[in-house]
């Protein structure tokens, strides 16, 4: 009598956990993506001033293509939690006046002599905490589509981290990205 009263409060407890975990992945799977609206409002903030192109979904992930002054990018954005999962230069805009200007047969970029001298890490990092305040992560100096940038990385906080593209010859921030 006793071995079947313990054999049955191992059944009921098995059932339970069995109804807790089925009720957990029901609920799991009922978390609500962002709208293509609030999507598209969360983009346009982060990167003010480009436009968006083209918005696709499959399942919980969003592709987003958009122009920016600098070019075309293709991000990846979760649905579920707006995290962008990747950043992708698709092409490289030239700056119009570059584009417009006769060079005379000179196929160098017209830049003032003041912008042939490479930036230090250090003014570097002081325009990039002109535009995002914060702890410096790490810095480091490298070529983008032939372009030499500083990659400066901020820590915002806890949970928040900014990526900052700058010019390494003209101090020109190019690109804000958070993470």
């Amino acid at each position: 009598m006793r071995n079947k009263k313990i054999l049955i409060i191992f059944i009921a407890f098995l059932i339970l956990v069995v109804v807790a975990i089925l009720l957990f992945f029901l609920f799991k799977q009922n978390t609500s993506l962002l709208s293509e609206e609030e999507m598209l409002e969360m983009v346009q903030k982060q990167y003010e001033g480009s436009t968006i192109e083209s918005v696709h979904q499959q399942g919980t992930l969003y592709t987003i293509v958009l122009q920016h002054t600098l070019g075309q990018y293709q991000l990846l954005i979760d649905g579920e939690t707006g995290d962008t999962i990747s950043l992708k230069r698709l092409s490289l805009h030239q700056d119009e006046d570059s584009q417009n200007q006769d060079t005379g047969g000179n196929t160098e970029d017209p830049i003032d002599d003041h912008a042939k001298t490479k930036l230090t890490e250090q003014e570097a990092i002081e325009i990039a905490l002109s535009e995002v305040q914060g702890r410096i992560d790490q810095i480091v100096l490298e070529e983008e589509d032939g372009i030499t940038v500083y990659e400066v990385e901020i820590e915002v906080d806890n949970e928040t981290e900014a990526t900052i593209i700058i010019n390494a010859y003209t101090g020109k921030v190019l690109f804000i990205t958070w993470d």
